[in-house]
């Protein structure tokens, strides 16, 4: 598939939105929080923005974003339309919290709310790809638990980054703990994305040559797809880029999304850093920028069986 850079801001900024508002919920769920600076002042603001901006990234990828409110009018049979529902309310629920942080005590039930909305994005967004059966590469349950474990990944580095910067007094207490974490879930998240990459590379296509151009026989060669040029089949269901480009990126993606923020998160533990917890923060983004894109780019839709090459 054609990787789409506007999905890929959207699901990587409002991912790591997601992350840091699940611990955050998951740290103040048996508390009483009553008006807290750090969460009014720095993270339920950062992560308000970050939902925005991955908001405003999603409309860029629309035909007629004057249009997009009836996105969400199939909600009972489209995950698409669970996801247009499911941001806007995660935000909701997120701007709830921040009004009660100002002036009261925060109620449990916002955060068990905050919880299920954080939970339902996920599930929502995941499924839009999961769901498609004829791409065996999306259509697998690693889908939805390598976006979740990303996105709690970034979450819980942009947490313990936010809480170094806030300079309280416990944040060495916290730093430590936060880094074993997240070290824990780079590691899982690093042998799932091997996994996967094992799987798909040992996939066979359901279908051949024969089936999908309707041709009988076992020795059919192909030396035109049928156009003397290029056509929309052909832009948005490829990549366009060489098996040279790609296993170059393969390398990327490991030594940035996995490899360094690990090692920057193993030092971290035992000598706390804001420094290395902002190259970890970066190093990371920047790896789950082109995991995503890679993401797109494995997918391999059925009709480039047709669409093989241009005579």
């Amino acid at each position: 598939m054609r990787p789409q850079f506007s999905i890929i801001f959207f699901t990587t900024l409002a991912g790591m939105a997601q992350g840091l508002l699940f611990f955050l919920a998951l740290s103040n769920l048996y508390s009483q929080t009553t008006p807290n600076p750090f969460l009014t002042n720095l993270a339920l603001p950062i992560a308000l923005v970050l939902l925005g901006l991955g908001l405003v990234a999603s409309f860029f990828h629309l035909g007629h974003p004057e249009r997009a409110w009836r996105a969400a009018m199939m909600w009972r049979t489209s995950w698409l339309s669970r996801e247009v529902i499911a941001l806007p309310a995660l935000m909701l629920v997120t701007a709830a919290i921040y009004f009660y942080a100002c002036v009261s005590e925060v109620p449990q039930w916002l955060w068990v709310a905050l919880l299920f909305t954080t939970l339902a994005l996920w599930v929502c967004t995941a499924k839009i790809y999961q769901c498609i059966r004829f791409i065996q590469e999306w259509s697998h349950p690693s889908t939805l638990t390598n976006f979740i474990l990303l996105g709690l990944t970034s979450g819980l580095i942009l947490l313990e980054l936010l809480i170094a910067l806030w300079g309280d007094t416990t944040a060495q207490i916290i730093d430590a703990p936060l880094s074993i974490v997240a070290f824990l879930l780079l590691f899982l998240s690093f042998n799932l994305k091997l996994w996967i990459w094992r799987r798909n590379r040992d996939l066979k296509p359901k279908s051949n040559l024969s089936t999908a151009t309707g041709i009988k026989g076992s020795n059919i060669r192909q030396t035109s797809m049928g156009l003397m040029g290029g056509s929309f089949n052909t832009r948005e269901f490829f990549h366009h880029q060489t098996d040279r480009v790609i296993a170059n990126l393969r390398k990327i993606i490991l030594l940035c999304a996995y490899v360094i923020p690990m090692i920057l998160m193993a030092y971290t533990i035992t000598t706390p850093s804001t420094l290395m917890i902002t190259l970890a923060l970066l190093m990371n983004y920047l790896g789950l920028l082109a995991e995503r894109w890679m993401f797109f780019a494995e997918a391999n839709h059925p009709q480039n069986l047709y669409y093989q090459r241009v005579s």
